[in-house]
């Protein structure tokens, strides 16, 4: 769960605006506050530590954006908070189409006449971070930075350039460097190098006067990246490869800068890397849900009526209207975890307490038992533990990339997500070597030999219907790894179990030739496949020891035990 760090004395300046009513507050009744928020805090003197439970609330992860939600909580706002946009034509960022396969896309937007301090510098800082670590995956996703807006002369280009092209000081050096050195000698190059090191040409945000702003997603220059208390006005922007995280963290950024008291502005990106071709961002239009009042009474064992109801979610800054036993909500764009009814009756319980709610035992007439094939896993388990081997679990979703051209691999039909939020993320995994690869693409820099297992759930189309199978799927990389170390571990398991291991020699995609082999018990039904990993596809995931690899069918398995 992320933690957020923070002053008492800026959250009650943000939450009261100035006003003394905030000294009314004590440390406890704060406290019981925040835990309406999903936040567990500690108070120190002046100094408070929270802990956010609720991951799907980035906007949370700042002071600005706590203040935001307890005003509204102690009544002192209502609703959703609105937000005006201004526009001058001259706020434009053109964008390369030679990005369109580095990092393709990007969204901005100024704030004038902000009041900044070291305290609201503090949050915005670790708000930056926390985003861009957590919702934008370690920078890959999203990465953000933010200007002084005044030392920017516009419109604003974001390129490409070659790796030593040009040089630029960057933030927290007094040394120009070309981006190839920034990478090798600055501490977020060497931490975020994997992002970039992989292209030709690497991004980079200029102004029209040359000025270099930034090289995106690794370190904003020094020239106009340091943002200080007598800074009045800022230039946000967020690059990443999909908008659908990008926008999101613009969103977040510029109204908790907002919080501090400026004027928004909207960019206009001209990007031919986006069906739109053009966009206006921030896109602060509230988002829209309809509530059920009798489902959210069954959900929490409540009698209220839909306007009781409406008033609640007020506090939770929603805006409401009533038809009959229906409401109409509006939310704010910053918000990430509305998917349907039940997030929006989360909020109502919190608002209303959870104290308040009656627990009531469920009526259960089954008993719960471990389901079938749970013996075996944990046999299998044992005895690859106990060969040195260390079990991983990775996601089931993953790209048609990761499981094709990483793979060296033919395309074949897989589950594919309807509206992914991210291409990482778009389709359903038939096989689990590809993430064992990826885990051993990860951890390069460890010592070596690398043992790893994995026992998890693939998704296989069969006679044009999806089937879960259970898979176990294990990696071996190291300087002298063999076809024959990868048998001899099949072989104990298989010796274990009671059955005999039968391979049969047979060329696989993915695999060398002539060193690859299908795996089956007494010549039955083949039940998985052993290998080494071609070069091809060592290469592709930047590795560079051999790696040999075995997958195995749970299912097929325990018939064969039966």
């Amino acid at each position: 769960m992320p933690v957020i760090e923070l002053s008492k004395k800026d959250l009650y300046e943000l939450i009261w605006k100035g006003k003394k009513a905030g000294k009314k507050l004590t440390d406890a009744k704060l406290i019981e506050l925040l835990q309406t928020i999903k936040g567990d805090a500690m108070i120190d003197g002046d100094n408070i530590t929270i802990e956010i439970a609720d991951v799907n609330r980035p906007d949370m992860l700042s002071a600005e954006g706590i203040a935001r939600e307890l005003r509204a909580r102690l009544g002192l706002e209502k609703g959703m908070p609105r937000y005006k946009l201004k526009r001058e034509k001259n706020y434009v960022v053109n964008v390369s189409q030679e990005l369109k396969e580095i990092r393709p896309v990007i969204a901005c937007a100024i704030v004038k006449d902000v009041k900044l301090n070291d305290a609201a510098i503090t949050q915005l800082i670790q708000l930056q971070e926390k985003l861009c670590e957590g919702f934008g995956r370690k920078r890959a996703e999203a990465a953000a930075g933010v200007y002084d807006f005044d030392k920017i002369v516009w419109p604003v280009n974001y390129i490409t350039v070659k790796p030593r092209e040009l040089k630029f000081v960057p933030l927290d050096m007094k040394e120009a460097l070309t981006p190839a050195e920034i990478l090798n000698k600055h501490e977020k190059g060497i931490q975020y190098k994997h992002l970039l090191e992989q292209f030709k040409e690497w991004p980079l945000l200029v102004d029209s006067a040359g000025n270099v702003l930034s090289m995106p997603p690794i370190i904003n220059s020094a020239y106009s990246g340091k943002v200080t208390p007598a800074t009045k006005n800022l230039f946000i922007e967020v690059t990443g490869m999909n908008l659908r995280f990008v926008e999101p963290v613009l969103n977040i950024l510029a109204t908790a800068a907002v919080e501090r008291g400026g004027y928004l502005f909207v960019v206009e990106v001209k990007n031919p890397n986006i069906p739109q071709k053009k966009i206006f961002t921030p896109d602060l239009k509230p988002k829209k849900a309809r509530l059920c009042t009798n489902y959210c009474n069954a959900i929490l064992g409540t009698d209220f009526s839909a306007y009781q109801i409406a008033s609640i979610l007020g506090k939770a800054r929603f805006n409401c209207s009533c038809k009959k036993d229906v409401i109409n909500v509006e939310y704010a764009a910053y918000r990430q975890d509305i998917m349907d009814e039940r997030d929006i009756i989360e909020d109502v319980a919190a608002v209303f307490g959870y104290s308040k709610l009656k627990p009531e035992m469920p009526e259960v007439a089954t008993l719960g038992k471990a389901y079938n094939g749970r013996a075996l896993h944990e046999k299998l388990r044992e005895f690859l533990i106990g060969l040195g081997f260390q079990e991983v679990m990775t996601f089931t979703l993953t790209s048609k990339e990761s499981l094709f051209k990483s793979m060296a691999a033919s395309e074949r039909e897989v589950i594919e997500v309807s509206n992914p939020i991210s291409s990482s993320y778009a389709c359903i995994r038939d096989t689990l070597l590809p993430s064992l690869l990826a885990f051993l693409s990860a951890n390069t820099k460890k010592e070596f030999p690398q043992k790893i297992f994995e026992i998890g759930q693939a998704v296989q189309i069969i006679n044009r219907k999806a089937k879960t199978i259970t898979k176990l799927a294990l990696a071996i990389s190291s300087s002298d790894v063999t076809f024959t170390e990868a048998k001899q571990v099949l072989q104990y398991l298989f010796d274990s179990l009671g059955l005999q291991l039968v391979t049969k020699a047979k060329d696989k995609e993915s695999l060398i030739e002539g060193r690859s082999a299908v795996i089956t018990s007494k010549g039955k039904v083949e039940l998985g496949i052993i290998g080494e990993v071609h070069p091809k596809v060592l290469k592709a995931h930047g590795l560079e020891l051999p790696c040999v690899v075995a997958e195995l069918d749970l299912e097929i398995l325990k018939n064969y035990l039966e």
